[in-house]
């Protein structure tokens, strides 16, 4: 099953409404998680590009690869699919490329295709703003289980600094002890 999300433009949402998406999000993944997990000794954090999602660096700054008009693979699997422990919440992006070079992001978990998110409308909407959009929906990757996430190439070899908006939910002690 395919879900296509529209990003709703960070402009677009009134004060606030921005943070109350993500502690949904927040609320909705730590819930699922301490059912899953049986435990409420649970930690929210930030996603970490190369530690948890396997990037080349521990920065959101990648190039996109040979091939254009195709999609390219920017994680797959990371940490979190081989960690039975730890959840990843997505619920936006941020484009800083200087260019579209990136128009779609698609996100597979297990065998579905959970989301396809089109980046066209940051860049009209933003004008020299930041290029933000937030999911009203999390895209939720449980614990051991496989997950791709990736771009639709435009321009080869083309700097794409796609920062995805999103957490972790781990239990506390895993990453970082109190």
């Amino acid at each position: 099953m395919t879900t296509e999300t529209q990003l709703i433009p960070i402009q677009e949402l009134a004060t606030g409404q921005s943070a109350s998406i993500r502690n949904g999000a927040i609320k909705a993944v730590l819930q699922k998680a301490s059912i899953e997990l049986k435990t409420e000794n649970l930690m929210v954090r930030g996603i970490r590009p190369k530690s948890d999602l396997d990037y080349t660096y521990e920065s959101w700054y990648e190039r996109t690869g040979a091939t254009a008009a195709a999609y390219e693979t920017m994680s797959t699997g990371g940490t979190a699919a081989k960690d039975k422990d730890r959840y990843i919440g997505i619920y936006g992006v941020q484009d800083e490329s200087s260019e579209i070079n990136c128009p779609l992001i698609r996100i597979t978990v297990g065998n579905s295709i959970k989301t396809i998110w089109s980046l066209q409308d940051l860049y009209t909407d933003s004008g020299d703003g930041p290029r933000i959009g937030i999911c009203p929906s999390v895209v939720i990757i449980p614990p051991s289980t496989p997950y791709t996430i990736s771009r639709y190439v435009e321009n080869t070899y083309s700097p794409a600094r796609i920062v995805l908006k999103g957490f972790i939910v781990e239990k506390v002690g895993k990453t970082y002890s109190p």
